[in-house]
């Protein structure tokens, strides 16, 4: 099912909009200025949806940030929500399932040892993105979040 199209705000319209890696693409990138940017963001997105499958038997993934508007500028990060169908699966992960988990989200205030530095924000591919992690029962203040100004979002589905 293809995303809908831009509305006269250049975003989608407002409301929840499933659709597969093929409808993100068409939509967001082919559909928009700025392609070879929105390119290098689709990558990041792909490969960081092909690790989250791995790890995540089965869920959701919302996709917002910069992408999904259609602007003058350049879209520099784009913002990914994941919702796993059963939270008791992530418990069930081992240690290196885990740590996989953990190399999807974005972390804030981090402090690492040898040498000791401090780190505002750590973000996964690069920068380009920033994973969350929808926890159960927070999934309509994330709804709220991602619809925020009356835009549109996709989720995809696995």
């Amino acid at each position: 099912m293809a995303l809908p199209h831009w509305t006269s705000q250049q975003v989608l319209p407002p409301g929840r909009h499933a659709g597969d890696l093929a409808d993100v693409y068409e939509r967001l990138v082919f559909d928009a200025p700025h392609q070879n940017d929105r390119e290098i963001l689709f990558s990041a997105l792909n490969s960081y949806l092909g690790v989250a499958r791995r790890i995540i038997p089965s869920g959701r993934a919302w996709i917002g940030g910069e992408l999904i508007t259609r602007t003058a500028h350049p879209p520099r990060s784009l913002d990914v929500v994941l919702i796993p169908d059963e939270w008791g699966a992530l418990k069930r992960l081992d240690d290196a399932g885990r740590s996989a988990l953990y190399g999807l989200l974005t972390l804030r205030g981090v402090i690492v040892g040898q040498p000791a530095m401090y780190l505002d924000q750590v973000q996964p591919v690069g920068g380009m993105l920033d994973g969350f992690l929808c926890r159960p029962g927070d999934e309509d203040v994330w709804a709220e979040v991602w619809a925020e100004g009356g835009r549109g979002y996709p989720e995809m589905i696995w």
